[in-house]
């Protein structure tokens, strides 16, 4: 497809490294700086994405997507207003405004725009949905469903009495049915190699039927820790951290949302009629004894300040908090917040740029999913009569490709089968791939 970029800061450039090597790109930006980076191959025009001339020379009338990036709201609802108007391309607008987003969602056709992609909302999406995987016994950190949730992908983290310690993958006899395909360590992701012995603190991602990776992550879950079950503070009352209470207005957990500002503190207790706002310093260590906050079950740390948040997740830490999840805005400080060793680091830029390739891509692969900072890609194919692997064993189709990769699972007649070396692919087999490269290139493959 032809796929027009305007705009090429981070969340821009990150659509575009991960849709160049498959589709034709362009891309616009008012600062002709920012092109300097971009890739030989991808088209770059140097103008103000506002003006039809710019747009035009920039190839919108043969363009199939048109995608607005700008870091303003206002700038991207007008261009994609303006690309209806000239082309009768898809239109994809990023915004960070939930009110915007508000009205495209609930008047049909709003601004001309056929996705609006809302960062705070997504967010706070993502946290909730953290929340509830943490509300468990398994306690895992993310979970994604497959072949019609016949296959569940989950990530869980290896504390400090975790059993796993010191083993090498081969040696999980006792958990045959469930396959540990990738491992984040070190701020670094891999695919599971032959002979990985598992280390405190290990991120390890695993496949299998629901009900088995289910009873692992509850087997290796600390039993020091019980899951979230009552209390969950915000420290941050921007519109991330408001997003995120508003969707929890209607459960049973007991929220709370710390912020400074008096009249944004004042708008949040008009706004929200569940949660309690408390109008606060967070980098003051009196309040966090006063208000007890290290007691409670998980913390965000949702301010709009990059050293704001660091600097209060340093103090969480510091007081025995036994969940932390930090947003962190610039990519820049992203291996910095993975360093501090805490439950999850959110990149709202990342969050944002993966919703709009997941847009894209789904048009081609079953059920992608990105997985935490771009490191992987997991999606699911079916293996029809032409499929260029079939009868062949998993080792030959890894072997096929130049990108490394590793099947997760296989359904086979309704059943979930642990892929070996050795197992055979048949027809009709449904697949579950992870790669560390682009799913895109071996979905055309197969």
């Amino acid at each position: 497809m032809k796929i027009l970029i305007v705009g090429a800061g981070q969340v821009g450039t990150s659509v575009m490294k991960d849709l160049s090597d498959n589709h034709e790109i362009s891309m616009v930006d008012k600062n002709a700086s920012n092109l300097d980076r971009i890739p030989f191959d991808v088209n770059v025009t140097a103008g103000n994405g506002l003006e039809e001339e710019v747009l035009k020379s920039a190839g919108i009338e043969d363009a199939d997507i048109v995608v607005a990036t700008t870091s303003e709201d206002q700038t991207n609802v007008l261009i994609g207003s303006m690309a209806k108007l000239l082309t009768d391309c898809f239109t994809i607008a990023r915004v960070s405004d939930p009110s915007l987003a508000n009205i495209w969602n609930t008047r049909e056709g709003a601004f001309g725009i056929d996705a609006m992609i809302d960062r705070s909302n997504l967010t706070a999406k993502q946290i909730t949905e953290l929340l509830w995987f943490q509300s468990t016994r398994q306690e895992s950190i993310n979970e994604e469903m497959y072949c019609r949730g016949k296959i569940k992908m989950s990530e869980f983290k290896l504390e400090s009495e975790s059993d796993l310690i010191g083993k090498k993958i081969q040696q999980c006899n006792e958990h045959s049915e469930i396959n540990v395909a990738g491992i984040f360590r070190d701020s670094d992701f891999m695919l599971a190699p032959e002979g990985a012995v598992f280390e405190e603190g290990d991120r390890i991602t695993v496949f299998g039927s629901p009900q088995k990776v289910d009873d692992f992550g509850i087997s290796i879950a600390s039993a020091e820790m019980e899951p979230v079950k009552d209390t969950f503070d915000i420290l941050g009352g921007g519109d991330i951290g408001f997003q995120t209470a508003l969707l929890l207005e209607d459960t049973p957990l007991s929220v709370r949302i710390f912020e400074k500002d008096p009249d944004r503190a004042q708008f949040l207790s008009e706004h929200l009629s569940q949660a309690m706002v408390l109008q606060a310093d967070i980098t003051e260590r009196s309040i966090w004894e006063e208000e007890n906050i290290p007691e409670s079950d998980i913390l965000l740390v949702s301010t709009d300040d990059d050293a704001t948040n660091a600097l209060v997740t340093l103090i969480g830490k510091d007081c025995g908090t036994p969940r932390l999840v930090s947003i962190v805005h610039e990519q820049q400080y992203l291996t910095l917040f993975e360093s501090l060793d805490i439950t999850r680091v959110i990149h709202p830029r990342e969050v944002v740029a993966s919703s709009i390739t997941n847009y894209i891509q789904k048009s081609y692969a079953g059920n992608l999913t990105e997985l935490e900072h771009e490191s992987g890609e997991v999606f699911e194919i079916k293996i029809d009569s032409e499929s260029t692997v079939l009868d062949k064993t998993i080792e030959e189709l890894k072997k096929s490709f130049d990108q490394p990769l590793v099947v997760g699972a296989i359904v086979r007649q309704n059943h979930f089968i642990p892929p070996t070396s050795d197992t055979s692919v048949k027809l009709g087999d449904q697949l579950v791939i992870l790669t560390t490269g682009k799913a895109e290139d071996i979905v055309e493959s197969l």
